[in-house]
């Protein structure tokens, strides 16, 4: 499958600056991949996300885009197939709901029926009820719902490619969390490809399937969670992710990973239970409430499929069982993520220097 993305070599520096905002970065980006981009400010990871869709064009370099050369493609057709969110959402502050999203498809010349279903589609898909939100004004909503209508807005006209800059920043915790697995829950619906830039570990342990972390402009190092936390690149890898704090990585572990298979029957006497896709930092959490009996494993219908015990979860936090395992999910599979493939360019984490994610 071709990618979705590919920077070759690509940097930017701005007229009177001393020192590239992106220097030399080459990475690829898979077709239905959520990659995220971490990066301290001023590391150049929204300077990189901006040449994507050419609100920034490169110095030097090379970026495709579905085969194309941004540079070749003119910038209205290139962004009809990109959604874009930002953290400051820009909704139109005198239209509806229902008008902000159907911006592009109007510009774009979609009948009125059809703009009105893609409207309810993206409510629903938002978990705001259209009959409630579709005449709201801007004003008349929380931080958390306008960000919810400027995702809905970005995909609006269905774009393969989603980029996301900061989006969540600006939210209360609980609003962020939400938000996190709502994002989550759409990937694994829609299989859009996503770029995501974020300053918060936390938050690229939880989204991404692979993280690209920058600095001054660089790319550190590129690879799923677990890679990136058992081997970091470099002495700035492994402090920003905290790869030391075992707890780190039992966010990037599922209990399906570590479980025993197999399990007797669970009963009305089991006590409580995880589901498989629980990341293990939460199993933890059960299994200190149970003073350390093991945990019945269920699948999403509630069916036993395993046990959990304390010396999985601590074996896998001595870098053991699950966590060495070929082919691991890059992500912790709480609620509704992990149900997702994660495309994986290779087994090995990407070191300063190489392409980030060729393969």
């Amino acid at each position: 499958m071709e990618p979705a993305i590919v920077l070759d070599r690509v940097s930017k520096t701005f007229p009177g600056a001393a020192a590239p905002a992106v220097a030399g970065c080459s990475l690829t980006v898979h077709a239905g991949e959520l990659l995220v981009v971490l990066g301290s400010s001023g590391s150049g990871k929204t300077t990189l996300l901006k040449m994507i869709n050419r609100i920034h064009e490169p110095t030097a370099g090379r970026i495709v885009v579905n085969g194309r050369d941004v540079l070749h493609t003119p910038v209205t057709e290139l962004r009809r197939g990109i959604g874009y969110v930002i953290q400051q959402v820009g909704l139109f502050p005198h239209q509806t709901v229902a008008q902000n999203i159907g911006t592009v498809p109007r510009i774009l010349g979609w009948d009125r029926r059809r703009i009105a279903q893609r409207v309810d589609f993206l409510l629903e898909l938002m978990q705001l009820p259209p009959a409630q939100y579709r005449d709201r004004l801007p004003r008349q909503l929380s931080g958390g719902e306008q960000q919810r209508v400027g995702i809905a807005r970005a995909l609006a006209a269905d774009p393969p490619i989603l980029l996301m800059d900061e989006p969540f920043g600006a939210l209360d915790a609980i609003t962020r969390a939400a938000l996190q697995d709502e994002l989550l829950d759409i990937q694994r619906r829609l299989k859009k490809t996503i770029v995501f830039v974020t300053h918060d570990v936390d938050e690229a342990l939880k989204l991404a399937d692979r993280i690209v972390v920058m600095e001054k402009g660089r790319i550190e190092q590129a690879g799923r969670p677990i890679e990136l936390l058992s081997a970091p690149a470099t002495p700035f890898v492994r402090r920003l992710l905290g790869a030391d704090n075992l707890l780190q990585h039992l966010r990037v572990l599922s209990v399906r990973d570590v479980m025993e298979p197999r399990a007797p029957a669970r009963t009305a006497e089991s006590g409580p239970a995880v589901t498989a896709g629980t990341n293990l930092r939460d199993a933890l959490s059960v299994l200190l409430q149970i003073r350390g009996e093991p945990v019945p494993v269920v699948d999403e219908a509630g069916a036993p499929v395993g046990q959990l015990r304390w010396e999985h979860v601590m074996e896998a936090a001595s870098g053991g069982r699950g966590a060495a395992r070929p082919g691991t999910p890059g992500r912790p599979a709480g609620g509704l993520a992990g149900t997702a493939a994660t495309p994986r360019a290779s087994d090995e984490p990407v070191r300063r220097g190489e392409e980030a994610g060729a393969g």
